[in-house]
């Protein structure tokens, strides 16, 4: 998780914290107790974004830690993770995943600003990111490890713009300002943008015969590119643009060499023929069919092209759905929907501080 970003007094934080006091504070002011204290001082205390508590300090649920609440935010500490805050919308996200029992677990930075007034938060799952036009959300696992290698927020993805969503096969997808990254239990994590991620929607997706990418984009010759995919390969080139070559007809493709070969790039994506299909190639073309299998012309005296078709722009695929999520008790209570039953929309264990089952009661 982006260490180097992180404030140093983390060190200091994980020493106090392992004095925490048990004693009940003589007043609201003093609620703040050891590392929470230390931290809610190095907010600037009352006058601080978080504003004056509003609870002294509580377990938490998996009684790995403690917390103190306050006007707006919360201040959270754990002995592997110190004492941070969250508050504002990144708050209401972690709380949606559910708080440190989430996969998130607990906080380990405060906010840090980033490009285009933009922060990110490190926590020990994962990290929260939010641009001023793009909504918070959380980058987690073998997807931030492939975004860290292309260099956050500030590589060519730029800001994650939604959650992590279920698709086809076990695998996951998660969209990004400049990019789509994909998984699969059998491809692993890879990154599609630019005119590749046009022609794969028009191909459709992870559902059409590429199925899910295998490689990243790599250098061609001529100043193109390829990327891999389960059922076939992408390539560009700046006279061609992006075909799609896949089966049979792949196969015979590498048989000459690929685009260092006699053929070039492709020039279109396969189409159908009479008795079978093909593709066309800077340099010839390969036809299928049956009978014969792959052949290979690498001479072109009479093109044949493929049929005009017009394809529509490739479906935007569904963000994750959103659930009901209350703020605190008061915004339950302004919706009429207290008290709130473990199991109902909106229910959380951070609104069931006495872990009874029932919230807002």
């Amino acid at each position: 998780m982006r260490r180097a970003r992180t404030s140093s007094a983390a060190t200091l934080l994980l020493t106090v914290g392992a004095v925490l006091s048990s004693a009940a504070p003589a007043s609201a002011e003093d609620c703040p107790q050891g590392a929470i204290a230390v931290r809610y001082d190095q907010l600037g205390g009352a006058t601080s974004k978080l504003g004056a508590p509003t609870s002294c300090e509580l377990p938490t649920a998996d009684g790995a830690g403690r917390f103190t609440t306050f006007d707006r935010g919360s201040i959270y500490w754990s002995q592997a993770s110190g004492a941070w805050d969250v508050s504002g919308s990144f708050e209401a996200l972690w709380a949606s995943f559910g708080w440190e029992n989430g996969f998130l677990h607990y906080p380990t930075s405060g906010e840090v600003g980033i490009k285009d007034d933009g922060v990110f938060q490190n926590y020990q799952g994962g990290t929260l990111y939010w641009a001023p036009d793009i909504a918070p959300h959380s980058v987690s696992g073998s997807f931030f490890q492939l975004y860290a290698s292309s260099g956050y927020e500030n590589g060519f993805l730029g800001y994650p713009a939604s959650q992590e969503a279920p698709i086809r096969a076990g695998g996951v997808y998660q969209v990004y300002q400049g990019g789509v990254m994909y998984w699969s239990p059998q491809s692993g994590p890879h990154t599609v943008s630019g005119s590749f991620r046009q022609l794969y929607g028009a191909l459709g997706f992870e559902n059409g015969f590429l199925a899910y990418p295998t490689s990243q984009e790599a250098p061609a010759r001529n100043g193109g590119v390829f990327q891999v995919y389960q059922g076939g390969v992408m390539y560009w080139s700046p006279t061609t643009g992006p075909q799609a070559v896949g089966g049979a007809i792949l196969d015979a493709y590498a048989e000459v060499g690929h685009e260092n070969g006699p053929l070039g790039y492709p020039t279109s994506n396969e189409f159908a023929i009479p008795g079978g299909k093909r593709s066309n190639f800077q340099g010839g073309f390969i036809e299928w069919s049956s009978a014969t299998g792959p052949l290979v012309n690498r001479t072109i005296s009479t093109p044949v092209q493929p049929p005009v078709v017009v394809t529509p722009a490739p479906p935007v695929q569904p963000a994750p759905p959103t659930e009901v999520y209350y703020a605190n008790c008061a915004a339950v209570r302004a919706a009429g929907a207290a008290p709130l039953y473990r199991g109902q929309p909106g229910y959380r264990s951070g609104l069931d501080r006495d872990g009874d089952g029932v919230a807002c009661e």
